[in-house]
C-alpha cells in the first residue's frame, strides 16, 4: 500500500540540511538564475566583458543563515584558436576574501552580504551577442544548478568564519597547475583530484539537488536521473581511478612521456620504461609542491612583508615595527610547517601517487552515497485514491479534461502468461 507521509517546514529544513543542501538554497538559484537570465538577453553587443549588478535579497540555511543583498556579475566573452563551435558556458565562479589573522595564525572569512560572481563562456571567432542567451537557455536545468553550486561556494565560506589556509592553497593550486602534455595526468588526474576536494564536495548535494527541483524529479524517477546526471556519471568513473590504473593509462601514452623528459632536457632513451614514468612522476610532484607553497605563501603574505624583513637586515626597523617581525616569525613557523607536509613525499613521489588515487576512490564513493540520499528530497509520486463519485457524467468530464481523450484500443495488448 502507498503511503504519503506529511513533514512540516521544520523537519523538511532538517532534511535537507542532513543531506548538505542548506534550506532556501535551491529557490535562491532559481531566482538568481532569472536576475542572469535577463542581464545577458539585454548584451547587444560584442565585448570581452560585461559587468552587471542588482539586487538579490535572499537568505539561505537554518541554523546557520547567510543573507545575500546584492550581487555583482561578470560575464567573460574568451575566443579561442581553433574553436568554432556555438557559444557555451565553460565555467562560473564566485569570489570570496578572507584575511590570515597573525594573532591566531588562521584564515578568518570576512562577512559580506554581497556576491560577486563571473560566468565565463567560449566563442568563435564570428560569435554573436544573441548567441549568449541561447546558450544560457540551452542548458537551463543545468545552469541554475551550477548557479546553486556557486551560491554553496558563498554559503560555506560565510558560515565558517575561521579555517586553514592549506585547504585554500592546495584547492587553488589543483586549478592553476602546470600542464604537462599527458592525458591521464592533465585530464584525469588533476581534475578527479579537483572533483573530490573538500571545498568542492560540500557543493555537490546542492548541484545535484537544485536540478532534481527544476526538472521535478520524482521518487520513482530519482534512480533513472541519477544514472544520467553529470555530477553522479564522473563520480562513477572516478571511483575506479586506482593507482594500477593510473599507470596503466601512463603506460599507453609513453610517446607524451618521453617529449616531457626531452622538454626538460632529459633523454628518454637512458631509461626504462617505468624509470620514465618515475621520472615524470617526480616532476609532476614537485610541480605540486612548489604551487601549492606559492599559493600558501601568498595567502598568509601582507604588503609590508618584504619591507620589514630588509629593514631588519639593514639594522633600521623602527621600533614600532618589532612586534611585526615576532609575528613574521611565527608566520614563517607554519609555512614550514605547511612545506614539511607538502614535501613528504620528496624520497618517494610514487607514494604520494599511490595515496592521492587511494583518497580519490575513497572520496568518490563517499560522495556516490550521500548523493544516493537525496532520494529524500524528491517529489512524491502521485498516489492513487479511492474516490467516491457523487456525479458521474461530471466526474468522465473531468477525468477527459485532465488527461486528454482516451485511445481506444481494437487489439489486445495482454498475451498468455506461460
Amino acid at each position: 500500500m502507498n503511503m504519503k507521509f506529511i513533514i512540516n517546514e521544520s523537519q523538511l529544513n532538517v532534511l535537507n540540511e542532513a543531506v548538505g543542501v542548506p534550506d532556501n538554497i535551491l529557490d535562491a538559484a532559481e531566482k538568481l538564475y532569472g536576475k542572469v537570465e535577463k542581464h545577458i538577453k539585454e548584451i547587444n553587443d560584442k565585448n570581452e566583458e560585461y559587468v552587471f549588478k542588482g539586487v538579490l535579497d535572499v537568505e539561505i540555511g537554518d541554523k546557520k543563515k547567510i543573507k545575500i543583498d546584492d550581487y555583482q556579475l561578470t560575464v567573460e566573452v574568451r575566443e579561442f584558436d581553433g574553436y568554432n563551435d556555438k557559444p557555451q558556458i565553460i565555467g562560473m565562479g564566485v569570489s570570496g576574501n578572507f584575511v590570515f589573522d597573525r594573532d591566531i595564525l588562521k584564515k578568518k572569512n570576512e562577512p559580506s552580504r554581497h556576491m560577486e560572481f563571473q560566468i565565463t563562456f567560449a566563442v568563435s571567432e564570428g560569435w554573436e551577442p544573441y548567441e549568449l542567451y541561447e546558450a544560457l537557455e540551452k542548458g537551463k536545468d543545468y545552469q541554475i544548478a551550477s548557479l546553486a553550486h556557486e551560491l554553496k561556494h558563498k554559503y560555506d565560506k560565510q558560515v565558517k568564519k575561521i579555517g586553514l589556509v592549506g585547504q585554500d592553497a592546495e584547492y587553488q593550486a589543483t586549478l592553476e597547475k602546470d600542464n604537462f602534455g599527458i592525458p591521464v595526468i592533465d585530464n584525469d588526474f588533476f581534475r578527479y583530484m579537483y572533483f573530490t576536494t573538500m571545498v568542492e564536495n560540500l557543493v555537490r548535494p546542492t548541484e545535484v539537488a537544485s536540478q532534481m527541483k527544476t526538472m521535478g524529479i520524482t521518487k520513482s524517477g530519482f534512480r533513472d536521473f541519477l544514472e544520467n546526471e553529470r555530477v553522479y556519471k564522473e563520480l562513477l568513473v572516478i571511483r575506479k581511478f586506482t593507482f594500477d590504473y593510473f599507470i596503466s593509462k601512463l603506460k599507453e601514452e609513453m610517446d607524451r612521456v618521453d617529449a616531457l623528459l626531452y622538454h626538460i632536457g632529459e633523454n628518454p632513451e637512458d631509461f626504462t620504461e617505468d624509470e620514465k614514468i618515475k621520472r615524470v612522476l617526480e616532476i609532476v610532484y614537485i610541480s605540486i609542491v612548489n604551487t601549492r607553497m606559492k599559493f600558501f605563501i601568498s595567502m598568509t603574505s601582507l604588503n609590508n612583508d618584504d619591507l620589514i624583513r630588509v629593514s631588519q637586515d639593514m639594522g633600521m626597523l623602527p621600533k614600532h615595527m618589532e612586534n611585526d617581525v615576532d609575528k613574521l616569525k611565527k608566520v614563517d613557523e607554519v609555512r614550514q610547517k605547511f612545506l614539511n607536509f607538502t614535501i613528504k613525499y620528496q624520497n618517494n613521489p610514487i607514494k604520494f601517487f599511490q595515496d592521492e588515487c587511494k583518497k580519490i576512490t575513497q572520496v568518490a564513493d563517499k560522495m556516490i552515497r550521500k548523493i544516493a540520499k537525496l532520494h529524500s528530497l524528491a517529489k512524491n509520486d502521485e498516489i492513487q485514491m479511492s474516490e467516491s463519485i457523487l456525479n458521474w457524467e461530471l466526474h468522465q468530464k473531468l477525468m477527459e479534461k485532465k488527461y486528454g481523450k482516451r485511445k481506444i484500443s481494437t487489439t489486445y495488448d495482454f498475451k498468455d502468461f506461460k
